[in-house]
C-alpha cells in the first residue's frame, strides 16, 4: 500500500463523507473536536448537531427522540450513586478505577487483563481500528454496515475499502466475503448485530468465518448491539478470542448500559493486535473516573440490564404491531431499533416527523428510502405511532 496515504485525512474525509459534509463545510463547524491523533470526529458530533439543529427548529415540544439508538431507560441508580461517590477524586487520573475496571471486564469474559482496551465509548476504538487497517490494505465491509458510507475523498481518491453486497435477505455474505480475503486485505470489519439493519448473523457461521479467515487477516467485529441479541454470551465471538485468534472485538456501554454521554468501550483481542491499537488510540486514558467507577456498578446491576431488555422488547413488539398495522415490512431486528423501508423519500419523512416532534433516521439503499426507529419507551413509540400515520398519510 502506499506510504503517500495520509492516514489523517484517509479517515477525516471518510468520516465528513458519511456526515454529508465537504471539507469546506466542516471548516465551518467551529466546535468539532479533534482527537489526539488530530482526526476530526465529524461522524459523531455532526450527526448530532444535525439532530438538535432540526429539533430546535422545529417548533413543537420534542416527545420522542428516536434517532440515535440510546438507552432512554439507562444509566443505572447504582451507575449514577457509583459517579456521585466518585466524583470528590475526579481531579485524580483514572489509572487505578481504570485498571479495576479492565479487570472486571476480563473476568467477564474469561480473557486476561492485557487482551482489553479501554476506550471514550468504542468509537475511539473503531477509529483506531480503521486507521490500523489503512497501514496494511483494504477495510473489508458490507456495502450497507455502520462504516460503509466514509468512502469519499475531498481529492476524488478511492478510498482502501473494499465493499460486499448483502444478501437478499440483508445479510452479510460471508462466503463471497471470505472467496475475497488476500494479500491486499488489511482488515474484515463486521457489525453484528448489523447497524443500520438490525439483522443479525447466526453465530455458527460467523464462528466458521473467524475460524477460517482470521489466519489471512484480523477480522473486527463489531458488537456495540450484542447485549440485544438472544443469546448475547453465545452470539459473540468472545470465544474466537479465547481461542488465541486474529479477531478483534469492540463493545460499548452506550446502549444496554445507557452509556451514550459517559463514554465507556473497549476492545478484546490478542496482547499483541492490542498493543499495535494502542499506537492509534489513547489506550485508555480518554477514560474518566467517574466513567469507570459507573461502569464497574453498572455490570453489577443485573436486574437494571433485565429490565431495560424487557422493556425494550415490549416496545419493539408495540413498533412491529403498529407497523403491520399500517401495512409496513421490517426487517427482524436483534438490535434496539427497527430498520423498515418507506414510500417516502428519507428527508421529506424526517422534516414531518420533526415537525410532529418525533426524531428518526432515514437511509437510502438496494433503490429505496428506509426509516430506522430507536426503541423509546412506550410513551415514545405511541408518539412515533401518532406522527408517522400523520407524516405518511
Amino acid at each position: 500500500m502506499s506510504s503517500n496515504l495520509n492516514r489523517r485525512d484517509w479517515l477525516k474525509s471518510g468520516l465528513l463523507a458519511s456526515a454529508g459534509l465537504t471539507f469546506g463545510q466542516a471548516n465551518q463547524v467551529s466546535a468539532a473536536p479533534v482527537n489526539h491523533l488530530g482526526i476530526l470526529d465529524v461522524y459523531a458530533e455532526r450527526e448530532i448537531e444535525l439532530v438538535h439543529e432540526a429539533m430546535l427548529a422545529a417548533a413543537p415540544q420534542i416527545k420522542a427522540r428516536l434517532s440515535s439508538n440510546e438507552n432512554p431507560w439507562g444509566p443505572s441508580p447504582a451507575a449514577i450513586k457509583a459517579i456521585s461517590d466518585a466524583a470528590p477524586k475526579a481531579f485524580l487520573y483514572a489509572g487505578t478505577v481504570t485498571m479495576e475496571l479492565r479487570k472486571a471486564i476480563a473476568e467477564m469474559h474469561g480473557v486476561a487483563p492485557d487482551q482489553v482496551l479501554l476506550g471514550a465509548g468504542s468509537s475511539e476504538l473503531l477509529m483506531a481500528s480503521l486507521m490500523m487497517a489503512a497501514t496494511k490494505g483494504k477495510v473489508m465491509m458490507a456495502e450497507t454496515c455502520y462504516i460503509s458510507g466514509r468512502d469519499a475523498r475531498e481529492d476524488g481518491a478511492t478510498m482502501p475499502m473494499d465493499k460486499v453486497p448483502l444478501t437478499k435477505d440483508y445479510q452479510y455474505d460471508l462466503d463471497a466475503m471470505a472467496t475475497r480475503v488476500g494479500a491486499d486485505t488489511g482488515m474484515i470489519y463486521i457489525c453484528n448485530p448489523n447497524n443500520p439493519t438490525g439483522v443479525m448473523l447466526p453465530s455458527e457461521k460467523l464462528h466458521s468465518f473467524c475460524d477460517a479467515v482470521s489466519p489471512k487477516s484480523t477480522v473486527l467485529v463489531d458488537e456495540a448491539y450484542i447485549d440485544y441479541a438472544p443469546n448475547p454470551a453465545t452470539d459473540s465471538m468472545v470465544e474466537n478470542v479465547r481461542k488465541g485468534q486474529n479477531v478483534l472485538i469492540l463493545r460499548t456501554l452506550s446502549k444496554l448500559h445507557g452509556f451514550a454521554g459517559l463514554r465507556i468501550g473497549y476492545a478484546l483481542g490478542q496482547p499483541a493486535l492490542l498493543k499495535e491499537l494502542r499506537k492509534y488510540c489513547s489506550g485508555g486514558f480518554t477514560v474518566s473516573t467517574t466513567s469507570a467507577s459507573a461502569a464497574i456498578a453498572s455490570f453489577k446491576d443485573k436486574a437494571f440490564q433485565e429490565m431495560v431488555l424487557k422493556n425494550t422488547a415490549e416496545s419493539k413488539k408495540f413498533l412491529y404491531d403498529t407497523l403491520k398495522s399500517m401495512d409496513y415490512t421490517y426487517l427482524p431486528s436483534s438490535a434496539n431499533f427497527v430498520l423498515f423501508p418507506v414510500k417516502i423519500k428519507g428527508q421529506m419523512l424526517l422534516q414531518k416527523m420533526m415537525a410532529e416532534g418525533v426524531s428518526v433516521r432515514s437511509w437510502f439503499f438496494d433503490q429505496q428510502n428506509w426509516c430506522r426507529v430507536s426503541i423509546g419507551t412506550m410513551d415514545e413509540m405511541k408518539a412515533f405511532k401518532e406522527a408517522f400515520a400523520k407524516s405518511v398519510s
